[in-house]
């Protein structure tokens, strides 16, 4: 078994510029073996993956957009999954009009399970998973902000999101809606206020259309330069979880507390339609590392990229984790690949916290602990997660709700300036119900790389998975050799 292949994202070299472009190729042959209950099985995948990146990071323009697409051929008879995979992570932020109009916009294109309850897999986009959907989203959200008077700051913003998987109808819903607030002008004083409208409809493509509209005020009171408090109320009218729209009371409180830049505790609860809400943050950062445990109650979507229990990949939590650590984001994504790359070249859009396609309106509970460290020679990351999702449409019929929770650990090794060792675990369980079996998948991969020359590195992995299931339980082995370039 050989394979030649390289990052997909290119890290960013040199003094920060204000627009850079990188381009990769990567080329791999790959053995897969696993045995299931229908016997041995073998698979030799040929795939070609070209990618970019393009970033500005200065300017009336900020964001980044990462793309590749891997192409393979499998040599296994009914092979049940896709032959061609895009992955894709952008966001933008646009100042259209000086000092008054912006616009924010964000997509992305990730490899999903179309269930929680069907067959998980370890080996990223080489392996054999028919349960796996591509699923793209894309959000966009003009807004105009300014000051009336210098007493008074306003913001008026539209807002529209899409989400669609290919080939498959259960992911697809769009979102449109828009939202009006103000609120005093001037920060870091005593007593502050906000008030603010929003609306937004939901359309799910197998499912329903909902439509819901919410007034608030807010008051908060800085008890001292390191404690805020703030309490909350309104009505909101939705048809979610009714036949008809129904006008609910809206009530909540919250307290942010910062005792020191590393620092930050955040806490917030509100009674809503579906009954509590709550966002709770934990952070705390040393010289070389750091802790974040986050734990939020919401209404989700699958329309609206940004919302509460959409899937975070592996890129996406460790820039989360180390955005206080490395707050320059060329420092910071320097930091991920270089972690992504200890973790036996862990590809960045790998799914920790996933759940699975979402076809209605679903409450939503998750629960996440995040620590990195990053030393001379030693670097580490942890990722420990948990959801919840029930179904809040009154229109869909009601299931037990699905629950899940895993973890992701990697430790990587510094041998020598340019080698280095990695060990990578990881374990996904999909708790049973009374009319679905449950299922759990556990990973583990040993990895050794080494940088060749300034833009090659070459590298050797084993990775020994285990899926239990009733339907399509599986014990896998894979090999892989390769060597990397970057353009």
């Amino acid at each position: 078994m050989g394979c030649a292949s390289g990052s997909a994202w290119a890290q960013a070299e040199g003094p920060a510029r204000k627009l850079t472009f990188s381009a990769s190729v990567d080329a791999s042959v790959s053995e897969l073996v696993d045995s299931r209950t229908t016997g041995d099985s073998r698979d030799t995948v040929t795939q070609l993956q070209p990618g970019f990146r393009l970033d500005s990071r200065s300017g009336r323009v900020i964001g980044s957009l990462a793309y590749s697409v891997n192409l393979a051929h499998h040599t296994k008879q009914g092979y049940q999954g896709q032959n061609v995979q895009n992955f894709l992570s952008g966001s933008l932020q646009a100042e259209a009009i000086e000092h008054w109009m912006y616009v924010d916009a964000s997509a992305s294109i990730t490899q999903q399970a179309a269930s929680a309850y069907g067959q998980q897999s370890a080996v990223g986009p080489a392996g054999d998973n028919p349960n796996r959907v591509e699923v793209g989203t894309i959000s966009v959200s003009p807004y105009v902000r300014g000051a009336l008077a210098s007493a008074v700051n306003y913001e008026l913003r539209l807002t529209g999101a899409a989400t669609n998987g290919r080939r498959s109808i259960a992911a697809d819903s769009s979102s449109t809606g828009g939202s009006f607030s103000l609120s005093s002008a001037i920060p870091g004083t005593l007593l502050g206020w906000d008030l603010s409208a929003t609306s937004q409809t939901v359309d799910f493509r197998a499912g329903s259309k909902t439509q819901s509209d919410r007034l608030q005020a807010r008051l908060s009171w800085m008890v001292d330069p390191d404690v805020t408090l703030s309490v909350r109320g309104g009505q909101e009218s939705t048809d979610v979880g009714t036949v008809i729209k129904t006008r609910y009371n809206n009530w909540g409180a919250g307290l942010t507390w910062r005792p020191s830049p590393r620092t930050r505790a955040q806490f917030d609860m509100d009674e809503r339609y579906f009954g509590r809400s709550h966002q709770v943050l934990l952070e705390h950062r040393l010289q070389s590392s750091s802790i974040q445990f986050t734990s939020s109650r919401d209404a989700g979507n699958g329309a609206n990229p940004g919302a509460s229990g959409q899937p975070v990949t592996l890129y996406q939590a460790l820039d989360r984790l180390l955005a206080a650590t490395f707050p320059d984001p060329v420092q910071r994504d320097a930091q991920i690949r270089l972690v992504l790359q200890g973790s036996n070249n862990a590809d960045p859009n790998q799914l920790v916290s996933a759940g699975s396609i979402n076809s209605a309106i679903t409450l939503v509970e998750r629960n996440q602990l995040m620590m990195a460290y990053s030393g001379l020679r030693m670097t580490g990351s942890v990722q420990v997660y948990s959801n919840k999702s029930q179904i809040l449409d009154a229109t869909v019929a009601a299931a037990e709700p699905d629950r899940q929770w895993g973890y992701l650990g990697s430790a990587s090794y510094r041998l020598t300036p340019t080698a280095q060792m990695s060990l990578t675990g990881s374990r996904m369980v999909t708790r049973a119900t009374t009319t679905r079996a449950g299922t759990d998948l556990k990973s583990l991969s040993l990895g050794w790389t080494d940088q060749l020359a300034r833009r090659t590195s070459a590298g050797l992995s084993l990775t020994y998975s285990v899926f239990n299931s009733t339907t399509d339980a599986y014990r896998q082995t894979s090999v892989l050799a390769s060597i990397s370039q970057r353009f």
